[in-house]
């Protein structure tokens, strides 16, 4: 094969294709009673090309003229050309286009890669490709061309683009636990592009463990129907979203241990021309909270009560280990002077199995009023001797 520093019989071209951008005109004012200020705009209308009618044609948009900004999750669209500027015939003209980064090298669908196409002098060959960018840096578009001339000699050149990819979006995300086994994904997504852009839709697609429920969105003053449509972002400006998501039941005690997936978090933009992104982070992971062996939620408990009326709470023990627990409560009513235990303390529970749940009913009687707090509430390992305290499980009003 020929080298290709040769003097070759065809020139390759490569155009990004891309939707044109807003114009930024400079407005010079001109007095209509100044003579050479009049000749002067009716000149500079007849170079624009402005019509009588109105502004000058093109004013208002311009194309790229240059590869410009690509970010990650946008679609690289661009145009490949081959153009025989010879006076000889070409033969078996095959083009080849890879896209080089930083950690692998993609060969992108291109109909002409088959050496079968022939060129005549003036004539040319080109195909607009499309590929989706999935990383950031530096990228390396590289264009090979091979073909045969007329006297059967094989020839061979490559071009090379460069172009550097940027991460349109920052997410940072935050965790809060509730009570009732919920968690909280509040979702800050910032714009770090240089241009405004529309949030078409910020979902999440939780894992296995949680169902997932997306916040009602603000709604506007005075009215009842929440505030739809996109979020609006220039640069720099950042959204918060906030999801709530509910263990499965059948998944409740694994999603107690150590790291857990969330989920994912999808995102879709477009440009102020309507040019399409669209982003998905990797697998959100969360720290579930330690609760050791012994775990005990309040599943039931008036929020209001009467003076020196008896009321009942219901309290579950999970079995977070992986062994039997043989369970024994102790009431201990120092920590709550405003209530008093009206069940029996020293009693045996029996057994809870691993990874299960036992439901124990206490009583209580207030002999004060407002806001008081349930705590005291000890259980013993028998096997063990290892004892594990449960202080402010609940509050209930008194009046």
């Amino acid at each position: 094969m020929a080298d290709s520093s040769r003097d070759q019989l065809l020139t390759l071209k490569v155009m990004r294709l891309t939707r044109p951008a807003f114009a930024h005109n400079l407005t010079v004012p001109i007095d209509p009673a100044d003579a050479f200020g009049a000749e002067l705009q009716a000149a500079m209308a007849s170079a624009t090309g402005q019509t009588s009618a109105g502004d000058p044609l093109g004013s208002y948009v311009v194309l790229p003229q240059s590869f410009e900004n690509i970010y990650l999750g946008e679609t690289f669209t661009f145009y490949m050309c081959v153009h025989n500027d010879s006076n000889q015939i070409a033969t078996e003209v095959a083009i080849k286009a890879d896209l080089q980064t930083s950690s692998q090298r993609v060969a992108l669908p291109c109909k002409m890669q088959e050496p079968v196409a022939e060129l005549s002098p003036d004539q040319a060959l080109g195909e607009v490709i499309s590929h989706e960018i999935k990383e950031i840096g530096q990228h390396i578009l590289v264009c090979a061309v091979t073909y045969n001339t007329a006297a059967g000699e094989k020839m061979y050149f490559r071009k090379f683009f460069k172009f550097p990819v940027a991460k349109p979006l920052d997410v940072r995300t935050k965790f809060y636990n509730a009570e009732n086994d919920d968690v909280y994904l509040e979702a800050q997504i910032q714009n770090t592009s240089a241009i405004p852009m529309v949030l078409e839709r910020i979902s999440l697609e939780p894992s296995e463990l949680y169902d997932c429920n997306e916040l009602n969105p603000p709604r506007a003053p005075f009215s009842e129907t929440p505030i739809e449509g996109p979020s609006y972002l220039s640069p720099q400006d950042t959204r918060q979203f906030l999801y709530c998501l509910s263990p499965k039941k059948e998944y409740t005690l694994k999603s107690y241990r150590g790291v857990t997936s969330i989920g994912k978090l999808d995102m879709i933009w477009r440009t102020s021309m309507g040019e399409r992104g669209r982003l998905q982070t990797s697998q959100l992971q969360r720290m579930a909270p330690g609760y050791g062996d012994l775990r005990l939620t309040v599943e039931e408990v008036p929020a209001t009560v009467r003076m020196h009326e008896m009321f009942k709470i219901v309290c579950r023990l999970h079995n977070c280990c992986d062994r039997a627990l043989d369970l024994q409560i102790v009431l201990d009513g120092s920590l709550q002077p405003g209530l008093i235990w009206s069940s029996t303390s020293g009693r045996h529970l029996g057994q809870v199995p691993p990874n299960g749940d036992f439901d124990v009913t206490l009583n209580l009687v207030p002999v004060a009023f407002g806001l008081q707090v349930i705590s005291g509430i000890r259980l013993t390992d028998t096997f063990l001797k290892r004892t594990y305290e449960h202080d402010e499980v609940a509050q209930v009003f008194v009046s």
